[in-house]
């Protein structure tokens, strides 16, 4: 007896299938590379109330201590904190955070979607005169 002979669309589900594939893998992957950016910056944006909170209180590690309250997977972090001509307590300053962060997979095409420099601002009041972080460089990175 012989094999039935398939239909001529028995193949056409697979052929689909492996055209489709390659979009479907490509959607996940920038999913969790989405993802995982957003969880970056959250760290960043988490490091610059760390760091206001610190410069605020005049904290005199204040430069060890912000790089170390930031945990970025990879990359490299700059803070830099202004505040006004005077530096009284009261007064406005700011911290800004930049943190270059690299692609999860290495796939240089999802730089061109998605940012690779991650920057946050976070504003606070002066507890004490700025004078310990405001005469030093204000632009470190860690």
């Amino acid at each position: 007896m012989l094999p039935k002979r398939g239909t001529p669309e028995a193949g056409s589900s697979l052929v689909e299938f492996a055209l489709l594939m390659p979009l479907l893998i490509l959607l996940l992957l920038g999913l969790v590379e989405f993802g995982y950016l957003l969880g970056e910056y959250n760290e960043v944006r988490h490091g610059a109330h760390e760091a206001a909170r610190l410069a605020a209180v005049d904290d005199a590690a204040l430069l060890t201590n912000s790089c170390n309250s930031i945990e970025l997977t990879n990359g490299t972090v700059s803070f830099d904190f202004s505040d006004s001509a005077s530096g009284d307590v009261g007064e406005q300053a700011s911290v800004t955070v930049s943190a270059v962060v690299e692609s999860l997979s290495g796939f240089g095409a999802i730089e061109a979607v998605l940012p690779a420099a991650l920057t946050t601002t976070a504003d606070f009041k002066l507890e004490r005169p700025s004078s310990g972080w405001a005469s030093s460089d204000q632009d470190v990175s860690c």
